[in-house]
């Protein structure tokens, strides 16, 4: 089942906590809300808690309804009305059982931070909330506000394309000066380069900022506000690297991202599906089956494939995963 899918059958769910739902199974469904003591507990511990627990998976310190949801209502890590076998307590005692064994992580547990001052909740405080809580029903419904598919922002598509294709800033820009000021000058626009205008050094002319621009990039300086919508500018801006720098990439002497030691670029169908084979698991973190891989030498690389030249094939290929949507979301 694939994501899109999985999103129109979970936003019922969702749904299931309206007004219209009896009181019963509204509790059932929606979770037991967050007490005054549990957001007392909460706004204690936030200050040391919240630089690595904001979001995410374990973003407990996200808001209340992170901290009841993910934290109060897990019996793994609270155990209502056992301090002793809540991982909380222990981790704030600085005898956690997981894989860290005190939180914050540091050379001081929690403890010891409040016995010097530094934390104001005690965990005599903690200890009593555990005590008191009573079973917890855990929130199973998903945040109708959350985004479940995120797209990539300007900066990692730069960063990811860098990594992948064996590219780096010296390809696209040579040292420069503007007034004094160290600047990125192009090699040349025909290279497509992009660079953040916020970035240092800043690119010395604005094509390489329009076109970070143009995949949703956003700049401080500049007062332009960051997209990560799917635009047909976005779209448009990343077929048009995509290839530029797939074909960059294929020509960089020594270059070894997309053609391994031992591997080559031939026009042999057996070799060339392996390699359609490797790049999925290089660009996508998945690995092809028999089937996507003939299915994407019959359409993709043959149709572009010439008896003497393979290039615009490569080119075709390695842009095609660049574009594939479990490139592009996450």
């Amino acid at each position: 089942m694939n994501r899109f899918a999985l999103l129109l059958l979970v936003l019922p769910v969702a749904l299931a906590c309206g007004r219209d739902t009896p009181a019963t199974q509204a509790q059932n469904a929606c979770g037991t809300p967050a007490s005054s003591e549990t957001v007392r507990i909460m706004q204690g511990l936030k200050p040391h808690c919240e630089g690595c627990h904001a979001q995410g998976a374990r973003g407990y310190f996200a808001s209340v309804d992170a901290f009841q949801s993910l934290l109060v209502s897990d019996a793994r890590l609270v155990k209502a009305g056992s301090p002793d076998d809540s991982e909380l307590v222990r981790l704030l005692e600085g005898r956690g059982n997981g894989a860290f064994k005190q939180m914050p992580i540091g050379e001081k547990s929690y403890a010891q931070l409040v016995s010097e001052g530094a934390a104001t909740l005690t965990v005599a405080e903690v200890r009593a909330w555990v005590q008191g809580l009573t079973a917890q029903q855990r929130d199973e419904r998903p945040d109708p506000d959350a985004s479940r598919i995120t797209r990539m922002n300007a900066t990692q598509v730069q960063r990811a394309l860098y990594q992948q294709l064996g590219l780096g800033h010296d390809d696209f820009f040579i040292s420069a000066t503007e007034f004094g000021i160290p600047m990125a000058e192009p090699r040349n626009d025909d290279l497509y380069p992009l660079q953040p205008p916020d970035a240092v050094p800043a690119p010395r002319q604005q094509p390489s900022a329009e076109r970070f621009y143009g995949l949703g990039g956003g700049s401080v300086m500049n007062q332009a506000s960051s997209d990560r919508s799917a635009s047909p500018t976005f779209a448009l801006t990343l077929t048009q690297v995509s290839q530029r720098w797939c074909r960059l990439a294929l020509a960089k002497t020594g270059n070894v991202a997309l053609f391994p030691a031992g591997t080559q670029r031939t026009a042999d169908p057996v070799e060339v599906k392996a390699t359609l084979r490797r790049w999925s698991l290089h660009f996508l973190g998945e690995r092809f089956s028999d089937a996507q891989v003939d299915a994407l030498y019959a359409e993709v690389f043959v149709p572009l494939s010439t008896p003497t030249d393979t290039e615009p094939a490569w080119v075709g290929v390695c842009s095609y995963f660049i574009r594939h949507p479990h490139w592009i979301f996450y």
